[in-house]
C-alpha cells in the first residue's frame, strides 16, 4: 500500500473511530434523558448510506469525514407535534442539556483510556532511551555515550517519546531540568541539563537537536559485510570487505551515511567508490531493485558487517516490550491518560500565551501521515496515536468557542444566571464568530501541513 493511499486509509479509520465515539456520547446520553434523536451522522454533507433504528433515528454516513453530529428534536429548529413536546432537547433541564453536551468529549476521554489500556495489555515494542555521543548542551552538562535516561524533571522516562515530551515542554519555558541517568557501568547519576541556555530563536521543533541529544547506535564502519548474489551490487562487482568511500560523489563516514545516501538516490545509476586491498575502485550500479521481503524499499543488495559481540549484546539490551497484565494496566492507562491530558493542556496554554509556536498546529495531512507511520509500526503504536488524538479532540471540543460543545456549555451557564435562554439573534452572531474562528484555525492547520509537506 503506497504512502498516500495508506495515509488516506488510516486517516479515515482514525476520524471514523473518533468521530463515531464522540457522537455516540451525545446520542447515548440524549436517549437516556428521553430526547428524540432525528439523525446520528458520521461525516458532513448528504449521506451516502443511512438506516433507521427502531426509535426512528436515522443512522447515516456522509462523505466529508471531518466531523459529525447528532440532530435532536428541538422546537427552535422545527415544528414539534404536541405528543413529542417532552422529547425535545430544549425542554430538558439545564443540567441535563449540559450532560448531553459533555458526553461527547467525555466519551473521547473514555476511549483514550480504553485505547491506552489495550496498548499496555497488547504490549508496545520500545527502545530504552540511551544516548549516543552527546553534543552541545548535553556534552557541556557531562552526559556520556551509553547513558540511559531514567527521569527528567522528576518524571519517569521509559521511551524516547517520554524524552521528547519532557524536553520540549521544559525547553519552551527555558528551565534547567534535573536528569537522572544510568551510566554504561550501571551506576545512577544526577545531572542538570541547562535548557535556560537555549537561544531565544530556537523553536520547540528544534529543541531536541539544539540541546545536542543523539540516539545510541552501534558503531558500523562503511564496510560491506555480504553481497547478495544476482542483485545490482553483485552484478556491478561489489565484494565483501569493500570499504565504501563515497556514494554518488558524496563522502560517507559510516554505514548509516551509506544507507542515507542510497535511500535518497533516484532512478539513475549509482556510483560507488570503494577501497579494496589498498586500491580505490569506481563501480557503477545501474539501478536499485525492489526488496522482495518488504516490497516497500529499493535496495542494491549489500549488508553491513556483523557487530562485534560486545556491541551486539549491548544493542540487544536496548529493546524491550512495555506491557502489563489486564488489572495492572488499568492504573497505567489512567496515569497515561492523565499525563497526556496534562501535557496537551499545557501545550495549548503555551500556544494561547504565545510561548509555543503556532507552527505546532497540525491538520488532517499531518494526522494522516502520522496515522500511517504509526500503523506501520504495529497495533500498539497505532492505539497510542489514536488515544492521543482522541484526547486532543475531547479537549478542543471543550474550548469555549461557539459551535463547539464548550461554547454551548457557556451559553447554558449564561442561561442559568440570566434565568432565560440567550436570544436567538445573539446566538446566531456568536455562532458566526465561532465559525470564523474554526475556519481560521483549520486554514492555519492546512497551511502548516503544506509547509511540512514541501519543506
Amino acid at each position: 500500500m503506497g504512502d498516500w493511499i495508506g495515509s488516506i486509509f488510516w486517516l479515515l479509520v482514525t476520524l471514523g473511530v473518533l468521530v463515531t465515539f464522540h457522537e455516540l456520547g451525545h446520542f447515548w446520553v440524549a436517549r437516556r434523558f428521553g430526547v428524540k434523536v432525528l439523525r446520528f451522522s458520521v461525516g458532513f454533507g448528504t449521506p451516502f448510506w443511512s438506516r433507521y433504528d427502531k426509535h426512528g433515528a436515522e443512522i447515516a454516513v456522509a462523505p466529508i469525514p471531518l466531523g459529525g453530529y447528532v440532530k435532536m428534536l428541538d422546537e427552535r429548529d422545527c415544528h414539534v407535534a404536541p405528543e413529542d413536546a417532552d422529547k425535545t432537547y430544549n425542554s430538558k433541564k439545564i443540567w441535563q442539556r449540559a450532560l448531553i453536551l459533555l458526553a461527547g468529549p467525555g466519551f473521547n476521554f473514555i476511549l483514550a483510556f480504553l485505547l491506552y489500556w489495550l496498548m499496555f495489555v497488547v504490549g508496545k515494542n520500545e527502545v530504552y532511551p540511551t544516548l549516543g555521543e552527546p553534543q552541545k548542551l548535553m556534552q557541556s552538562a557531562g552526559f556520556q555515550k551509553g547513558d540511559r535516561l531514567i527521569s527528567i524533571d522528576d518524571e519517569d522516562i521509559r521511551s524516547w517519546s517520554d524524552v521528547s515530551l519532557a524536553l520540549i515542554t521544559s525547553g519552551i519555558d527555558r528551565q534547567d531540568v534535573p536528569v537522572i541517568v544510568e551510566t554504561a557501568n550501571g551506576s545512577q547519576q544526577l545531572r542538570t541539563l541547562p535548557l535556560s541556555q537555549l537561544a531565544d530563536d530556537v523553536d520547540e521543533e528544534d529543541i531536541i537537536s539544539a540541546v545536542g541529544l543523539s540516539v545510541w547506535r552501534p558503531d558500523r564502519p562503511a564496510i560491506v559485510g555480504e553481497v547478495t548474489a544476482g542483485l545490482p551490487a553483485d552484478l556491478a562487482g561489489v565484494q565483501g570487505n569493500d570499504r565504501i568511500i563515497s556514494v554518488n560523489s558524496e563522502l560517507v563516514q559510516d554505514w548509516y551515511d551509506v544507507v542515507t545516501v542510497l535511500s535518497q538516490a533516484g532512478e539513475e545509476a549509482i556510483e560507488l567508490v570503494v577501497e579494496r586491498s589498498s586500491e580505490q575502485l569506481t563501480l557503477s550500479i545501474p539501478q536499485r531493485v525492489m526488496d522482495e521481503e518488504t516490497g516497500e524499499r529499493k535496495i542494491i543488495g549489500v549488508v553491513a558487517m556483523e557487530l562485534a559481540p560486545q556491541e551486539q549484546a549491548f544493542a540487544e539490551r536496548m529493546f524491550y516490550v512495555l506491557s502489563y497484565g489486564p488489572f495492572q494496566a488499568i492504573n497505567k492507562a489512567s496515569a497515561e491518560t492523565w499525563k497526556m491530558t496534562s501535557v496537551s493542556l499545557e501545550m495549548m496554554g503555551k500556544l494561547v500565551t504565545g510561548k509555543a509556536s503556532i507552527k505546532n498546529i497540525s491538520g488532517p495531512v499531518t494526522i494522516a501521515q502520522v496515522a500511517n507511520d504509526s500503523a506501520k509500526r504495529g497495533l500498539s503504536w497505532f492505539l497510542s496515536f489514536l488515544a492521543l488524538v482522541s484526547l486532543s479532540l475531547g479537549i478542543i471540543n471543550l474550548m469555549p468557542v461557539p459551535m463547539l460543545d464548550g461554547g454551548q456549555l457557556l451559553f447554558l451557564m449564561f442561561e442559568k444566571f440570566k434565568g432565560a435562554p440567550l436570544s436567538e439573534n445573539f446566538q446566531l452572531k456568536a455562532h458566526f464568530v465561532g465559525l470564523i474562528m474554526i475556519v481560521s484555525l483549520m486554514s492555519l492547520a492546512f497551511y502548516n501541513d503544506i509547509l511540512r509537506t514541501v519543506s
